[in-house]
């Protein structure tokens, strides 16, 4: 198996260590030259993206989101299957035209919600399902990290869809995971440079969710919280209360190489996913929503 990774920013190392551990070979496209990523991360460097194409089994796209569409259309063109970072595209409408793509080259396409395989909210999952907390009448999710350098293309809300898009969409699919579709949201800024949201959807289920994401300022750790209330009980979880690393340390193995194990059996078997693209649009979806409700 050769993958193939879109963009060498940050995102892109743990999806290449994941590879690696496969047994995968990895070679790099991005639109600055990635040699001193390529060294660093012992892969290989295509020259351009119709190389990478024509050289991989699989495109794993890690690029900025407003190039999302182009590279996964280009990918899809050539037949090969497309693992996707989040967001699926940087619209909706951007997203459902990939998943209609997909369907009629009859490639697979897979978001990369990679909190899904985390294993407190993989954990709390499986209590919902099982109906261990009962009726669940109201949920809060909380995610913050120190904001991205001043100048990145991050805080290009056109580009990025700014905190919204970028982090709160990892509990947006969480509660659409947990709770179903949502019926109303609202939301609101936290404090004035608009890098701190809380919104709060109404699901159809007549669960309420509380979501709040937080670029901080330099210094600010990683870290999520959790706290879900049922006519059975409740569900908490602080990853700044567990082993180091958080959330990723808490069940052994790194979610992103689950992630990309199971990805890669859906590809090679047709095994059901985790993620669907469909979830993709509906996270997007959901996030266009909370954008609109802040005016932005």
């Amino acid at each position: 198996m050769r993958v193939g990774v879109v963009g060498a920013g940050g995102i892109a190392v743990p999806h290449v260590r994941a590879w690696h551990e496969l047994g995968a070979e990895v070679v790099v496209h991005s639109r600055r030259p990635p040699t001193e990523f390529a060294e660093r991360h012992r892969t290989a460097v295509a020259a351009d993206l119709t190389e990478l194409l024509a050289t991989s089994d699989l495109v794993d796209v890690c690029s900025p989101t407003d190039t999302h569409d182009e590279v996964v259309q280009a990918a899809l063109a050539a037949g090969r299957p497309v693992v996707c970072e989040k967001p699926l595209a940087r619209t909706s409408r951007r997203a459902q035209s990939l998943v209609d793509a997909a369907r009629q080259a009859g490639v697979p396409l897979l978001p990369a919600h990679v909190v899904r395989w985390f294993p407190a909210h993989e954990a709390l999952h499986a209590r919902l399902v099982a109906g261990s907390l009962g009726v669940v009448d109201r949920a809060r999710f909380t995610r913050q990290v120190q904001a991205p350098p001043e100048g990145s293309w991050f805080h290009d809300v056109e580009r990025s869809g700014g905190v919204v898009l970028d982090l709160m969409l990892h509990d947006l699919d969480q509660a659409l995971w947990h709770f179903g579709p949502v019926r109303d949201v609202t939301a609101r800024a936290l404090g004035t440079a608009g890098q701190a949201v809380r919104a709060v959807l109404a699901h159809d289920s007549g669960t309420t969710s509380t979501v709040e994401a937080t670029w901080g300022p330099a210094g600010t750790p990683f870290a999520t919280t959790f706290e879900v209330t049922g006519s059975r009980g409740t569900a908490r979880h602080d990853s700044m209360a567990g082993p180091a690393g958080g959330d990723a340390a808490g069940g052994g193995e790194d979610p992103y190489l689950r992630q990309a194990r199971e990805l890669l059996d859906t590809v090679l078997t047709g095994a059901p996913a985790r993620v669907t693209a469909a979830d993709g649009v509906a996270a997007v979806a959901l996030a266009e929503r909370v954008l609109q409700a802040l005016g932005t």
